[in-house]
């Protein structure tokens, strides 16, 4: 994405904080989570709570949605940096969100697509499998992997 991020801290290998700051001042959570098999990560990105847990399926509406998604990227740029062969696996915690994702993939694919492999998952939870992201077609995917270009 071509927008200014937050500033945004590491305080983990895998966790980085930021605040959003729009309607309210909002601590987000960006979280790599390892998976099965080996080098397969889950972006978890959500809000803060005060008992320290995070909620991963907020609608926090603060009005910098642009900002906040751009924080995300940023932060995958860094952590990628550090470990190149890591594949990064997220979806939303709602098709709405997921659709969401798509549709900011196909705005930016020339951005993203000089710096990663982008994949998008066609079938269901149970038969499925990745394919290109193909930025100029209809098709629904329910999950994406990202990759960066070594």
């Amino acid at each position: 994405m071509t927008h200014a991020p937050y500033t945004y801290h590491r305080i983990q290998t895998s966790r980085y904080t930021f605040v959003s700051i729009g309607k309210k001042r909002i601590e987000k959570v960006v979280d790599f989570i390892p998976l099965k098999p080996k080098n397969f990560l889950n972006l978890g990105f959500g809000d803060l709570l005060p008992n320290g847990s995070i909620d991963y399926s907020v609608n926090s509406n603060n009005g910098d949605i642009i900002k906040v998604l751009a924080t995300v990227v940023d932060i995958l740029r860094d952590f990628t940096g550090e470990y190149p062969e890591a594949i990064i696996f997220f979806t939303g915690s709602s098709v709405e969100r997921t659709k969401l994702y798509g549709r900011i993939l196909k705005t930016y694919y020339m951005i993203f697509s000089k710096e990663f492999a982008l994949y998008g998952f066609i079938g269901n939870d149970e038969d499925n499998k990745p394919i290109p992201f193909e930025p100029m077609g209809d098709i629904e995917y329910f999950a994406f992997i990202v990759k960066r270009i070594i």
